[in-house]
């Protein structure tokens, strides 16, 4: 016959809620969550952690911090790319490029941040962020073919901007200061881009009629060529045709809202026909889109030479002239200069 023990059984497996939950022969101390007895809980306390479940819980924290710091890259990279997708699509390419600066700083290989960069840094004119971007780029193909078609488009409009004929520029370079040899090289050229340059460098003769000529004659072959567009705001300004000047502003704002040359140019357009509050408008607009932009440094200089702020003026002539040591072009100080110095009556 088989025994049973029922008795012995429950007496191995019976916990006593009256005694210390650890070694369950002691009563526990009360007064604490766990209870547990006077001599069990110093041992607990101790009890030494095994060095490998530190290093352990170390690299799980390392690593956790990683991914933190990490996933704010990316979502940050994220935010600003979508920012200047957003502007882009606005034509506030001052905005998107400042955007997508914030996310090359942190991807530099990025794809369509660089591709984004192209289309921004060539609405804006800044040719070497552009060729920065392209060199990034140029050899990555793509499927994206809205992109493609946006970058190919902003591309083709930096381009009209450099002569075909690299020689040629150089000789009306050369030739700059010649009025009868720039008009004999303006009939030997079919090149809009030289045709403008010529025209720019007759501007400075005050021969408005003939440069208005040219460029008409210019923006009967390309409607949208910048460089003439330009010119012929500077020309309709000087000639008391301000509503004309002002409208081919608009014109190049259609393609950049935040075209500072064009934003200051309505500046110097108001100014011109003593319309100083609107003039203070628009400079105060260019600076605020890049503070060290000279044609907004120009607009804001001689909207403080009206005003009668002659040291502010001349501390942003002094502005200009630092940058110009840089770049070598000091096209603007040389105009601003017998201005707010006394020399050249504007108005």
């Amino acid at each position: 016959m088989q025994e049973n023990h029922p008795t012995q059984g429950a007496t191995e497996n019976h916990f006593n809620e009256n005694l210390c939950v650890n070694c369950q022969v002691n009563s526990y101390e009360p007064g604490y969550n766990t209870n547990l007895c006077s001599d069990c809980r110093k041992s607990l306390i101790k009890y030494p952690i095994p060095k490998w479940i530190r290093f352990f819980g170390l690299g799980i924290l390392v690593v956790v911090i990683i991914s933190l710091l990490r996933t704010q890259k990316y979502i940050y990279a994220a935010v600003h790319l979508g920012k200047a997708e957003n502007a882009i699509d606005q034509k506030h390419f001052v905005t998107a490029q400042r955007e997508l600066s914030l996310v090359l700083n942190q991807f530099p290989e990025h794809f369509n941040a660089n591709a984004y960069m192209m289309v921004a840094s060539a609405y804006n004119f800044d040719y070497e962020t552009y060729q920065i971007a392209f060199s990034k780029v140029a050899d990555v193909k793509t499927e994206d073919k809205d992109l493609l078609n946006t970058v190919n488009a902003a591309s083709e409009y930096i381009v009209q901007s450099f002569p075909k004929d690299t020689l040629m520029y150089k000789r009306i370079v050369a030739v700059a200061n010649d009025k009868g040899k720039l008009l004999a090289i303006l009939d030997s050229t079919d090149e809009i881009a030289l045709k403008t340059h010529v025209a720019n460098f007759l501007f400075a003769t005050k021969d408005y009629a003939r440069v208005d000529s040219i460029v008409n004659r210019v923006l009967e072959v390309d409607p949208n060529f910048y460089q003439a567009l330009s010119l012929k705001t500077a020309v309709k300004r000087n000639t008391a045709r301000y509503d004309e000047a002002l409208a081919l502003c608009d014109r190049l704002l259609a393609f950049n809202t935040e075209n500072i040359y064009a934003i200051s140019q309505k500046a110097r357009i108001e100014l011109k026909r003593k319309h100083d509050k609107e003039a203070a408008v628009f400079a105060s607009k260019a600076i605020a889109l890049d503070p060290d932009d000279d044609s907004a440094i120009e607009a804001m200089a001689m909207v403080d030479y009206f005003a009668g702020r002659k040291k502010e003026s001349l501390a942003s002539l002094a502005k200009i002239k630092a940058h110009e040591t840089q770049s070598g072009d000091s096209t603007i100080s040389k105009r601003l200069s017998p201005i707010i110095l006394g020399s050249e009556i504007y108005r």
